[in-house]
């Protein structure tokens, strides 16, 4: 009654409102009472979205009461944001100006007075921009806003199958979280699933997800250590490609004039050889980054997932993993087992070759340890194939 006290009893014209609690406290009262049923004494489930609807709006904008709109309450104790009910204010006051009005004001009624209708109620009550000003905050709605911002949130996870069912088990040999309903329907214990409350299954896997990621960022990181070391060799190549090079360049040299056409042939091969070789490191390059992003990839999935409490989709992706990593592991033989095709010119016989010009010289391919080269630039042939 004090916060209507602002506005004299006379003021209101037409039907006086109803004074006993608002349509939209009595509703507040009946979801808080529905909210409770079957829960304990200490906690209340509600639809937030539905809540904040229903009590943190205002009725008219629909935008949401804040500290630059907050919930003003008229003499009928319904609230509207201050923005709309100086706009209520204003529209009256154009209408008093423009039209004569069917209400008839009280003669000890301000000349600047107006008549405002409630949306809510149709209630009419005479006001001034004075009063207007001065009309109180609801603070319940106050309080309400107080309590959702501060008020703990949980997200629940419900069942596709059953409808409103959240998932609070979890079965074994499906890998997959289930809703009560579904534990008396699809996954029955006599039919050999093995149902268990969703926090065991958590506890109990969440080392093994734990484990999983750490095996998938470890691999990642060992493939990109791979694919940088590959990097390496293919560098390698286009140094002994260099080389090479130069050591026909020196050879042809000494015998331009006869070899001429040859050394154009044996440039073609290095570049041809060379090439085939890096275009090799290059492809295995690649399927070593695809399969490193794909993991990456997963992994993140996966901790999103996680971060997510997305426990369905955690097992999914887990499950994709698995059958992943089940897939023979790649072999690099530059890598792993530190082989390196390379290239080298065999110079031999060179004074006996003027007779036999058109077919002087090769380029021969050998096989060298990778990890000796790249720490002391020098190779270690193991074998070595002659390509003409």
């Amino acid at each position: 009654m004090a916060k209507a006290a602002q506005f004299e009893a006379d003021d209101f014209v037409g039907a006086k409102p109803n004074m006993a609690p608002s349509m939209a406290h009595l509703s507040l009262q009946e979801e808080l009472r529905a909210s409770s049923l079957g829960l304990n004494k200490r906690s209340m489930v509600l639809d937030e979205d539905r809540f904040e609807e229903q009590f943190l709006r205002c009725p008219v904008c629909r935008d949401r009461f804040n500290n630059d709109k907050l919930p003003r309450m008229l003499p009928c104790h319904h609230s509207f944001c201050n923005s709309c009910i100086e706009h209520m204010y204003k529209t009256a006051t154009e209408h008093r100006n423009n039209f004569h009005s069917s209400i008839r004001l009280p003669i000890s009624a301000p000349v600047s007075a107006v008549n405002v209708s409630c949306p809510t109620c149709r209630a009419n009550f005479i006001a001034t921009d004075d009063n207007i000003k001065r009309l109180p905050t609801d603070h319940r709605v106050v309080q309400l806003m107080d309590f959702v911002n501060h008020t703990e949130r949980y997200t629940v996870t419900f069942c596709s199958k059953h409808s409103l069912q959240p998932l609070n088990f979890f079965c074994e040999p499906c890998i997959k979280p289930v809703c009560r309903d579904c534990t008396v329907l699809d996954h029955k214990e006599a039919e050999g699933h093995l149902v268990m409350d969703l926090e065991d299954a958590l506890a109990k896997y969440t080392p093994v997800l734990d484990s999983a990621i750490a095996e998938m960022d470890g691999e990642a990181v060992s493939l990109e250590e791979k694919r940088i070391a590959l990097e390496a060799v293919t560098g390698e190549l286009d140094k002994i490609r260099i080389s090479l090079l130069e050591e026909v360049k020196t050879c042809m040299a000494r015998l331009r004039q006869l070899l001429d056409e040859r050394e154009k042939a044996l440039e073609a091969k290095v570049h041809e050889e060379a090439g085939k070789e890096q275009a090799k490191l290059v492809e295995k390059a690649g399927l070593l980054e695809t399969r490193r992003h794909k993991l990456l990839e997963q992994s993140d999935r996966l901790k999103r997932a996680k971060g997510d409490n997305n426990v369905e989709e955690m097992f999914r992706i887990h499950q994709e993993v698995r059958e992943y990593r089940a897939e023979p592991p790649m072999r690099i033989r530059e890598v792993d087992d530190g082989l390196l095709t390379s290239f080298s010119l065999n110079a031999r016989d060179e004074a006996m070759l003027s007779s036999r010009i058109n077919n002087f010289g090769d380029v021969t391919s050998k096989v060298e340890t990778t990890f000796s080269r790249l720490r002391t630039g020098k190779s270690t042939p193991l074998r070595s194939t002659s390509l003409r």
